[in-house]
């Protein structure tokens, strides 16, 4: 370790998933060495063992410069740090306050509001994640929030033999346009009325990725669908397709579909605010789980090959110009200084 480099102690929620993948996108960040916690090993672990490791994790702190904790439960669990450290919140889309109703929602309110005020600065993932934070939050509060949107890496586009090869490992053929999932199957996103409008369309979709309804998938699924479960090429897949589609109920900033969008494709998506936000003009956003909505896209997308290649170069630019892997570093970088020189 060099003089000039610091330490920051990461602590996610979970192995896997969208923290990780934040996580890794900001390691190639300069003057800066990243160290991991995870409360649990899993997503949805038993009350006992959350107490149990939040007590070890709590001791296990000391001797990092900065303190970068991930999500509203894991920052609701490291409240008296927060406010003892120097310490950064990312709040990956408020998803307490979206999914609870009644007096569950009242304290995920209150919750948020505690985070806040003790993290030395909190970043937002979108600019709509951002002003639903302002509807509980006092304005002083928000003053120490700051949008840093997710990024991607745009990388050379797949050749046509390396297209044709994926492909035929597919069992598709290269003039039949298809569409990719990438993401978890569970009940945040309704993969089920995406197999329904590919089997209305006949419009083949690969699947890449798991999750509780992944045996639902597989049952509704017909000819024209793969499931592919977890991947290690997921790039190389996405180099074979022609758009990709992915439906969520709600949403952080999704660094799928900025991936899929760096490499060229069109991205059909549930019309909740962070995903307009990502796909701009440069997609088509449905009501979610709009079965009937997502086959007319189906058709718009696999039916126009013009319309694919002027949606997907606006994607690409869209993530050049706005959500650089390189942008997401600097700024990230420049919060971390500031709060490591702050006195």
């Amino acid at each position: 370790m060099t003089a000039r480099e610091r330490v920051v102690l990461h602590v996610l929620p979970h192995a896997g998933g969208g923290g990780d993948t934040y996580v890794d996108m900001l390691s190639a960040m300069g003057g800066y060495r990243f160290a991991r916690l995870y409360i649990t090993p899993k997503r949805k672990p038993g009350l006992g063992e959350v107490a149990a490791r939040v007590f070890d994790l709590r001791r296990a702190v000391r001797g990092y410069d900065l303190l970068h904790v991930h999500g509203e439960g894991a920052g609701a669990m490291f409240l008296p740090l927060l406010a003892a450290r120097r310490s950064i919140v990312t709040l990956h889309g408020v998803h307490l306050v979206r999914r609870e109703t009644g007096v569950r929602r009242s304290a995920a309110a209150v919750n948020l509001r505690a985070i806040i005020r003790a993290a030395s600065r909190t970043i937002c993932v979108s600019h709509a994640e951002r002003e639903e934070v302002a509807g509980f939050v006092s304005h002083g509060a928000m003053a120490r929030t700051v949008v840093v949107h997710n990024g991607a890496q745009v990388t050379a586009r797949a050749g046509a033999a390396e297209r044709s090869a994926v492909r035929r490992e597919l069992g598709i053929d290269d003039s039949t346009p298809v569409g990719i999932w990438v993401g978890s199957l569970d009940e945040r996103r309704d993969p089920l009325s995406v197999v329904r409008a590919a089997a209305r369309t006949s419009t083949p979709v690969v699947f890449v990725g798991d999750g509780p309804l992944r045996a639902d998938v597989e049952r509704a699924a017909g000819a024209e669908v793969r499931v592919l479960g977890q991947r290690q090429d997921v790039p190389r897949l996405l180099g074979a397709a022609d758009f990709f589609v992915l439906m969520s109920e709600r949403e952080g900033f999704s660094f799928a579909i900025l991936e899929a969008m760096a490499h060229g494709l069109p991205a059909l998506v549930a019309a909740v605010p962070e995903n307009v936000e990502a796909i701009g003009d440069s997609g088509i956003a449905v009501p979610y789980g709009d079965e009937r909505a997502i086959a007319a896209a189906f058709q718009q997308l696999g039916g126009d090959p013009e319309v694919r290649a002027e949606l997907g170069a606006r994607a690409r630019g869209r993530v050049l110009e706005l959500f650089s892997a390189e942008e997401m570093i600097a700024r990230t970088r420049a919060i971390y200084d500031e709060v490591l020189a702050s006195v």
